[in-house]
């Protein structure tokens, strides 16, 4: 009995801190807050979300209906942003989604080393234009839109000098 408890224990863990954003590699301070302010403000709904559940669920128990599960509109999604160059890149994301009228819900001053990723919370839907260079070559832009299936966004040099190309 113990070892299973263990087990569920790791699971849990794991479950929960996989999916974590941090502001590792963030070095704008507004940035660094609007990541703050949208995971509390995701937490705060998920939790209402669960206890509104609940409650259904007894009411609809105590009155013999049926069960139906509570949920709010998606307002956020996760996204990887995943460094595959052997430099350091040197990130800026911008959007024209106002976040609570306080300004663009731009993520500026993403340093990335190379091999590494940064998770963010970004509005759903949502298309950023996501300037990207090394410090010794020319600014590249990458259009992504957050209402699709893709969370992993690879980053490299010369990627979009390749698709321009293949458009062309």
């Amino acid at each position: 009995m113990r070892k299973n408890s263990v087990i569920l224990l790791v699971l849990s863990v794991v479950a929960c801190s996989g999916g974590c954003t941090s502001t590792r590699y963030l070095t704008d301070a507004q940035s660094i807050e609007r990541q703050h302010d949208m995971r509390n403000n995701r937490t705060g709904t998920n939790v209402g979300d669960v206890l509104l559940s609940f409650a259904n669920m007894f009411i609809s128990g105590a009155l013999n209906t049926e069960y139906e599960v509570i949920q709010s509109e998606r307002a956020f999604k996760r996204i990887s942003i995943i460094n595959e160059s052997a430099d350091t890149l040197i990130v800026n994301m911008v959007t024209d989604i106002v976040w609570k009228e306080t300004g663009y819900c731009d993520i500026m001053g993403i340093v990335l080393p190379p091999g590494e990723k940064q998770k963010l919370l970004t509005p759903y839907p949502a298309a950023y234009n996501i300037y990207f260079r090394t410090p010794y070559s020319e600014e590249e832009k990458l259009e992504i839109r957050t209402d699709n299936r893709h969370r992993r966004f690879v980053l490299r040099p010369g990627m979009t000098n390749w698709l321009q190309e293949k458009e062309n």
